[in-house]
């Protein structure tokens, strides 16, 4: 008997569920099988990984995850996908919450929280495209951040998080996530790897954390990047802090005042923050 193809497998498993895909959901479900076992190989999916995954859908990452022994968390927000779940892979042991992945733009669901506090863990998933950098951002921000992160996001948002300074794509995001770790873009994925197709493309994207982030550095990199095209004395004035104070953190760190917030990488940006005194009250600097 000929075993159905990941698309069919998804048409049968949104049927038996009596779900059509959502687009307030952003579910693209991935229909892909290369792609799907290639992220499970830069996870690094094995007997006993912890793994988080968000917006499971019709399961076919997380059926793959369970299979090659992982200890999968799912968090869904769909309600009837959710209880298709549970009566399909509850019984091989996947745990699952019913919820939005995120509890706020800078907080991930406290199970997840939860999850990452009680050991080392990975998160893998294909992820929607619009909770796609907050979850990534949130979750290498954690006091225990993921192990590895392989995820599926917007062709483009994975180009944002790999650039470097002097790329138009290089800003607050992508400095935040290179000064925790190191990005890579694994592989681009066209709209035939997921159905419904989505207009863009996507990409398989995979980090890993090198060091944890000062706290504040996140809501320093998104001030200074909004004059990002300002020189260092005058986007750190505009941003809460006195000319005097700017020069005197870029003495410290040995950055000539002349350049530009654009032009600093990630651990230009660490130095410069650690230099900074606690910048004001953020209701006084809009």
């Amino acid at each position: 008997m000929t075993t159905p193809s990941l698309r069919q497998q998804v048409a049968q498993a949104l049927a038996a569920a009596g779900c059509a895909p959502l687009h307030r959901f952003g579910q693209n479900f991935m229909i892909d099988a290369r792609a799907r076992d290639l992220l499970a190989e830069e996870l690094g999916a094995a007997a006993g990984v912890r793994a988080v995954e968000i917006g499971p859908g019709t399961g076919v990452l997380t059926g793959h995850l369970l299979a090659l022994g992982c200890a999968v968390l799912a968090v869904e927000i769909d309600h009837g996908l959710a209880a298709w779940l549970e009566r399909e892979l509850g019984p091989r042991g996947l745990r699952l919450v019913v919820g939005d992945c995120l509890a706020s733009k800078t907080r991930l669901h406290p199970a997840i929280e939860a999850e990452a506090a009680a050991g080392p863990w990975r998160l893998g998933a294909n992820l929607p495209y619009d909770v796609a950098l907050p979850v990534v951002l949130n979750a290498a921000a954690l006091p225990r951040p993921p192990e590895r992160v392989v995820v599926t996001v917007q062709f483009e948002a994975a180009r944002r998080l790999c650039s470097r300074p002097g790329d138009d794509a290089w800003g607050a995001s992508a400095a935040v996530l290179q000064a925790a770790g190191r990005p890579r873009l694994v592989r681009k994925l066209g709209p035939g790897s997921f159905h419904p197709a989505p207009r863009v493309d996507s990409a398989i994207l995979a980090w890993t954390p090198e060091r944890t982030l000062a706290p504040g550095f996140g809501a320093f990199c998104r001030a200074l990047f909004a004059y990002r095209r300002k020189v260092l004395p005058a986007a750190l004035r505009d941003a809460g802090w006195t000319r005097e104070q700017a020069l005197e953190a870029c003495a410290a760190t040995g950055l000539d005042p002349v350049r530009r917030a654009e032009g600093l990488d990630a651990p230009e940006l660490t130095a410069l923050h650690a230099a900074l005194p606690a910048r004001p009250p953020a209701d006084d600097h809009p």
